[in-house]
């Protein structure tokens, strides 16, 4: 489970920090693996604070989630996205401690022919084969949505750094010719209606290879 927290404009600069930290305490007891932490600068309807849950099946999100709910009706709060799902990480190509968690949050019109989706998708899963500063990463379809949009998949990459991320992603050939196309209508069948880009540091890797087939 993947959630996005954007605060009012006017919340006090200590509310994202507060937030987290209660997050986290209430998570960490059932969760296999917690991130909860202000977002970094530079996203697109990345909101405030990015909760990235991790658990080793449904019956442990829904026992938890009373209390994370719990903790989200303040009044600081404008609105959250939030995305749950399944799915199988590509371990990374190379080897490297990751300092960044980037996470996106699509919609795809449902009007789309299911083939255009899959080759979207196969498109973006290729996409650490050909950006190497892509770390492990993760393309899944999203089961449980809530928020600005109807989700429908989120794409999850690891980096060393932040320059992994708005560099060589950013800019890659790769990335105008192939998937931007999906996104731009003045360079292709777009069929993506509404994004959220939002990235975090992080310590350590965040998208567990280990343990296919487990809700987050």
């Amino acid at each position: 489970m993947t959630k996005l927290v954007h605060l009012v404009a006017d919340a006090d600069a200590s509310t994202g920090a507060a937030l987290a930290g209660r997050l986290r305490e209430v998570a960490a007891p059932t969760a296999r693996r917690v991130l909860v932490t202000p977002t970094l600068p530079g996203g697109i309807n990345g909101g405030d604070v990015i909760a990235h849950l991790h658990f080793d099946d449904e019956s442990h999100w829904r026992a938890v989630e009373p209390g994370i709910i719990a903790q989200l009706r303040i009044p600081e709060i404008g609105h959250i996205d939030s995305v749950g799902y399944t799915g199988v990480p590509t371990p990374a190509p190379g080897h490297f401690e990751p300092t960044v968690y980037r996470t996106l949050f699509v919609s795809v019109d449902d009007s789309v022919d299911p083939a255009v989706v899959e080759r979207f998708e196969s498109e973006t899963r290729a996409m650490p084969t050909h950006i190497r500063t892509i770390g492990t990463s993760q393309m899944s379809r999203v089961q449980e949505s809530a928020g600005s949009a109807r989700w429908t998949h989120v794409w999850e990459q690891e980096y060393a750094n932040l320059d992994g991320l708005l560099g060589p992603y950013m800019t890659h050939p790769y990335h105008w010719a192939h998937i931007d196309r999906w996104f731009d209508p003045e360079r292709g069948p777009r069929i993506v209606t509404r994004l959220c880009h939002s990235f975090c540091a992080i310590d350590g890797p965040t998208i567990t290879v280990a343990a296919p087939a487990t809700r987050r």
